[in-house]
């Protein structure tokens, strides 16, 4: 399957199963007639009842495109970036050796280019939205720094609902905490009213009942597991935003990222030319030991 062109063919997409991700899942659905959906996990894999209720939901909006859903391991990936020159990295960057969140998103974009090399796709997408701006795969900085490894490989990054609207009643504490006894869905009285979000397009499409449904039960159904955060936090908060300003812990961010990518390009390239034999096909399982 290869894509023909910006519009028309194959995508990708970087698939959660939450809201955000369904929403650029519907959007990407608009420009392409192919959307692979791409989840990760590390670890045992989870399984998620409530995500292929979702999918078919966006199937049977979208009649004309064709959803393929794959999940993929990436724990060895994660060590790897996390342990690589561990040391050495530790003088240079410090405490951001903590940022377990953001290698497991690197992981995730770089499994997401080998399998566009292997599939013929060159656009990729994802649900990023501006909460959590403190994790690395949020920060404006690190993005830039995925954007260009995307292209270095011929494929292109975007993030189609990075400024939309986040709901009012949507509470820091419930993307920080994903409870599966979490809060009900919120009355009509307290419904967002007036901005466009993720919620309120899919719930406007049919495939969401409601237009918040972040945090409760069936947002956990929905959805996997996405990366640990606890020792990030204490770093990120305790260590660095008490003490220095945002734009200098994104600056220093951005350098340890762009020193990961540079590791990152190196494999993928051994990749197009070594295929089931590079490294990062062993490091990405046996579904990869074949011909990039």
């Amino acid at each position: 399957m290869t894509s023909t062109g910006p519009e028309g063919g194959d995508c990708v997409l970087l698939y959660s199963g939450g809201t955000d991700s369904t929403c650029a899942a519907a959007l990407m659905a608009e420009k392409f007639t192919g959307v692979h959906l791409l989840s990760f996990y590390q670890g045992k894999k989870k399984e998620v009842t409530g995500v292929g209720d979702t999918i078919r939901a966006l199937q049977g909006r979208f009649k004309g495109v064709r959803f393929l859903h794959q999940v993929l391991p990436t724990t060895d990936l994660v060590k790897f970036i996390s342990y690589s020159d561990y040391l050495g990295c530790l003088g240079r960057h410090g405490w951001l050796v903590l940022s377990t969140p953001g290698f497991t998103t690197l992981s995730w974009h770089v499994t997401a280019i080998a399998y566009c090399m292997k599939n013929g796709v060159h656009s990729v997408a994802d649900g990023l939205t501006r909460e959590l701006m403190h994790f690395p795969g949020h920060i404006d900085e690190v993005i830039s720094v995925f954007k260009k490894l995307y292209a270095d490989f011929g494929i292109t990054y975007t993030n189609p609902v990075r400024d939309w609207e986040v709901p009012s009643d949507q509470q820091f504490i419930d993307r920080l905490i994903v409870d599966p006894h979490g809060y009900f869905f919120p009355s009509e009285e307290t419904r967002e009213k007036k901005n466009t979000t993720t919620g309120r397009y899919l719930c406007e499409l049919g495939i969401m009942p409601h237009p918040n449904v972040k945090g409760s039960p069936m947002d956990h159904k929905m959805q996997y597991d996405c990366y640990p955060f606890v020792l990030y936090n204490i770093m990120a908060f305790w260590i660095y935003l008490n003490f220095q300003p945002y734009e200098f812990f994104c600056w220093r961010m951005r350098e340890l990222f762009e020193e990961k990518a540079g590791q990152m390009r190196a494999l993928l390239r051994e990749y197009t030319v070594k295929g089931g034999n590079s490294r990062l096909s062993k490091l990405l399982g046996e579904s990869w030991k074949s011909s990039a």
